[in-house]
């Protein structure tokens, strides 16, 4: 665990002082800890204790004060709940000086603290965070980084019984699980407000154990990268070349991947399907752009998806100002993109590398040995053919059928189904092949990673070829 990082939420409760105990059974495993606490929470436990146990600043504002300025504090702080869930104290003004140990933070430190977490966890978890959460509320620094982010999230619920139990809690924990958040769930026992019964916060030892469990299996899923959508190619100022991709199926690609607990990131064109929740997504134009993206990305995604249509060509000069409609006949001189996918494919020699073939022939046979040729020609592990001027193959429709074409073995073909389970289907067959690549000690490749490497290699000299 010397390299996995967790982000702490600590909420208004009692149980905070926990916390503590918490971040040191991490840092004994290996693990740095990086603490967002709510406003409430540093009525129980101050940030100096934190940022003196992690070593690193502590956040708790969303925007911090000026200084020398109040900073009035509403409703959206108050979530302190005594006796574990019984009661509140909120604190409604803070004086212009900092609390010991709090970060100078950006307006945006909600996107950045989750970013290099492998898990975020939420101990204490109060009432008011979770109902935050499953309700899409996000007012402070904690609930905007936890709806801010994709990593897995743990919740150690701490509550009175009576508010655990409350229908409307349990609603909430019923939502949240259903999205696949995590659970601690509460001990029974003597709570602080002098009752007994279920709402106590589970053992600190018990919360760091199961948060390890987590951060191993998430260690041993492969992360995929995938793109999607249809690039644009500017024109001039106002009018760009596209395509009618809707970047549908790229998106059920990483929802199939999500749901089976891999950690995704989309290159995004243009789209016009909803994106996945869950799901990290960088957004891009042209051609060069997504190219750029995929180069950064690709080596830390043992998978990859390119299920994007990308541009053949672009316009050789965009014009600088909006070419007039009375200009009179126009002629546009076009100039080939890079071979992303050929491109790409010439470093992934020990990864795994799905392509798409869009191919139009007019019989299934023509179509077959198109994406035959492409397959040799773009180095490829796997190569998904599909044609979208086929009935329930259309662009932005729900249904596609497709046929699965393999360096090494024969071509299997998936009749006409949604396109989720098209998805599914091509992360499951992605799978297949990285489970035999890493299950292959041996230092020898395999005879097809050998035509691979000899194809890849003659590609890589002449990457800004005309594509075919």
């Amino acid at each position: 665990m010397s390299h996995a990082h967790v982000v702490l939420g600590v909420t208004g409760s009692i149980a905070a002082y926990k916390a503590a105990e918490i971040v040191r059974l991490f840092t004994k495993a290996g693990v740095s800890v990086e603490c967002v606490l709510t406003r409430s929470a540093t009525e129980f436990v101050q940030p100096l204790t934190f940022a003196t146990l992690t070593e690193r600043p502590v956040t708790v504002d969303l925007f911090g004060p000026p200084a020398g300025a109040a900073a009035e504090y509403g409703d959206s702080t108050d979530d302190a709940e005594v006796a574990e869930g019984g009661g509140a104290s909120p604190t409604n003004v803070l004086g212009g000086s900092s609390l010991p140990g709090l970060a100078t933070r950006s307006s945006i430190d909600h996107i950045r603290a989750s970013r290099g977490a492998d898990l975020i966890v939420v101990a204490p978890a109060t009432a008011n965070i979770l109902g935050k959460v499953a309700q899409g509320i996000a007012d402070d620094a904690l609930s905007t980084t936890l709806l801010a982010s994709s990593v897995p999230v743990l919740f150690a619920p701490a509550m009175n019984t009576l508010m655990w139990n409350h229908p409307a809690v349990q609603a909430n924990v019923r939502q949240l699980r259903s999205w696949g958040y995590l659970f601690a769930d509460p001990d029974s026992g003597d709570l602080a407000c002098g009752e007994f019964g279920t709402g106590r916060m589970a053992d600190p030892a018990d919360i760091v154990g199961a948060a390890l469990q987590v951060i191993a299996a998430q260690s041993q899923r492969p992360r995929l990268l995938v793109t999607a959508g249809g690039t644009e190619e500017d024109l001039d100022p106002v009018r760009a070349l596209t395509n009618r991709s809707s970047g549908r199926m790229g998106f059920a690609v990483a929802e199939a991947a999500r749901n089976l607990g891999l950690p995704v990131t989309v290159v995004a064109a243009r789209t016009s399907a909803p994106v996945p929740y869950g799901v990290d997504v960088v957004r891009v134009r042209s051609a060069k752009e997504m190219l750029d993206a995929v180069m950064e990305l690709h080596a830390s995604h043992p998978l990859l998806v390119m299920a994007a249509a990308v541009a053949d060509y672009r316009p050789k000069r965009a014009a600088n100002k909006k070419i007039r409609s009375g200009d009179g006949a126009l002629t546009l001189e076009l100039t080939p993109t890079v071979d992303i996918l050929a491109t790409v494919a010439a470093d992934r020699i020990d990864r795994v590398t799905v392509g798409f073939a869009l191919e139009t022939e007019r019989t299934d046979a023509a179509r077959l040995r198109a994406g035959e040729a492409k397959l040799a020609r773009k180095g490829v592990d796997l190569l998904v053919l599909n044609d979208p001027t086929k009935a329930g193959s259309e662009f932005g429709g729900a249904t596609n059928e497709v046929t699965f074409l393999y360096p090494d073995r024969a071509a299997e073909s998936l009749e006409r189904t949604s396109k989720d389970a098209v998805g599914l289907e091509i992360v499951r067959r992605a799978l297949s092949l990285w489970n035999e690549r890493s299950r292959d000690v041996s230092p020898r490749r395999t005879a097809s990673s050998k035509r691979r490497a000899t194809s890849a290699g003659k590609r890589a000299k002449s990457t800004t070829r005309r594509k075919r």
